[in-house]
């Protein structure tokens, strides 16, 4: 008798969300190796944040998305937990209805294994949705939880999630270990030394492929101190072009793919070895794609090469990551730029041909050592540069510097529901900004974002 194993992409319990991009990749690495690696297995996936399948967009009715796939999530609104009654905003369940979700479990039956994925540490209610209806529905099944929030908080997860096994880190090299001890017959025993040895995200089994998700690396050589990827990712890996380049051919040709979303966070470093090679060899071979970085690129590697080649590569969604803005900062939170590479990145790239509206520039919103004022000073020194502006809400993330600081100042506690990581919920109950600031600041932003959009007619 087969096997069976059903992957999951739980919802997101949160005030806002928006599809920027999203794809769980880790677990489409992980169904990947499950099938190559096992026998007698059948995989499923059910994605809580399905947008595409035409299913959902018959039953569901929302905005369509844009051309490029992003868009919005189907949401309803549920209970605001009692701990954030004070954020002045509705709080909501993003993606398929619980209804949709159960019918799905039916439909597939009872499964040996149910694979659950997460990202956030304070989505972390809907990820426990997810477990309590398998676990009410199937009793003798068995759930394993992967991803960042068991990762970043594996105890918390052990004790709350309900899951029968949690994994720490990157789950590659023991789940098949893991699927022979519960009775999976495998055909062997791989170990992965890098990503180059994966074979690549099993993408098929999702309904649609509007964009795809794509690393030339893993991890960062930076130690920014919000930042948790050295806590996910202690080792940076930098992939080889020749292998990018057989990775995207295969897409263009498996799936017909235009948009190509890259989810490194460090793009552009080594770029001479890694993303201009490849890039190049792409222009050569004739597989032409739209590029989108939403992650932002490191401002301090955009120089006049890099721009040209970017635009001539057709990068159409360019995201910077100045974050700080201003110069008593940067030692601090952003040593990897000064302000002065800002506005030499700007001119390369408007240079290259890029219009200034597909600029937009990250400023971090919200930390424990930025007050109104300092804000304000970040968000008028980009607007002088007439690019768009979005504000990155600080998010307290467990294991970095900045949660450890803030632990150690009582601004935090170790035992705090992790919903106070959620960005939000800190930038309103936790930062030195009160309401009225926030307002001030937000409308700030959107104004001059406004006064860009009325300009370029």
């Amino acid at each position: 008798m087969k096997k069976k194993i059903v992957l999951i992409n739980p919802w997101i319990y949160d005030f806002t969300a928006f599809d920027l991009w999203a794809r769980p990749v880790g677990l489409l690495y992980l169904a990947a190796i499950i099938k190559k690696h096992t026998e007698n297995t059948d995989l499923y996936f059910i994605d809580c944040l399905d947008r595409f399948s035409e299913k959902v967009r018959k039953k569901l009715r929302f905005p369509k998305s844009k051309e490029d796939g992003r868009g919005k999530f189907y949401k309803e609104k549920i209970k605001k937990p009692s701990i954030l009654k004070e954020i002045p905003r509705y709080y909501s369940r993003y993606g398929i209805t619980e209804d949709m979700f159960k019918e799905e479990l039916e439909k597939i039956g009872e499964a040996d294994i149910y694979l659950v994925t997460s990202t956030m540490t304070y989505w972390y209610p809907g990820v426990h949705r997810v477990i309590e209806i398998i676990k009410r529905n199937f009793p003798k099944s068995k759930v394993w939880l992967g991803g960042i929030y068991p990762s970043l908080l594996t105890e918390f997860a052990k004790k709350h999630s309900k899951a029968d096994l949690v994994f720490k880190g990157h789950a590659e090299n023991s789940i098949i270990p893991l699927l022979k001890e519960a009775g999976f017959k495998v055909k062997n025993t791989p170990f992965f030394k890098n990503i180059d040895e994966l074979p690549y995200p099993l993408f098929a089994l999702q309904s649609k492929h509007p964009y795809l998700p794509f690393m030339t690396s893993i991890g960062c050589p930076y130690r920014c101190p919000y930042c948790a990827t050295k806590i996910l990712s202690p080792v940076f890996f930098q992939r080889k072009a020749e292998n990018l380049v057989k990775e995207l051919k295969f897409y263009k040709e498996r799936y017909s793919i235009e948009h190509i979303v890259f989810y490194d966070d460090a793009l552009l470093v080594n770029k001479k070895k890694r993303l201009i090679p490849m890039l190049k060899e792409l222009k050569k071979m004739g597989l032409n794609f739209t590029f989108h970085t939403p992650n932002g690129i490191h401002i301090r590697e955009i120089d006049k090469e890099t721009a040209e080649i970017m635009y001539e590569s057709n990068f159409k969604t360019i995201r910077l990551s100045l974050e700080i803005g201003v110069e008593e900062l940067t030692d601090r939170l952003a040593p990897k730029l000064k302000l002065d590479d800002f506005e030499k990145a700007v001119k390369n790239l408007v240079d290259a041909g890029f219009s200034k509206k597909q600029l937009e520039t990250y400023i971090l919103f919200g930390h424990p050592l930025q007050n109104a004022k300092i804000i304000e000073s970040s968000i008028n020194f980009v607007s002088q540069y007439e690019v768009p502006i979005s504000l990155s809400y600080f998010s307290p993330i467990p294991g970095t510097e900045d949660y450890k600081e803030l632990i150690k100042k009582g601004i935090l506690k170790e035992n705090d529901d992790p919903l106070f990581q959620n960005k939000i919920v800190f930038v309103y109950l936790k930062s030195n900004l009160n309401s009225e600031e926030i307002k001030y600041l937000k409308e700030l932003v959107s104004n001059h974002n406004k006064k860009i959009k009325l300009d370029k007619k």
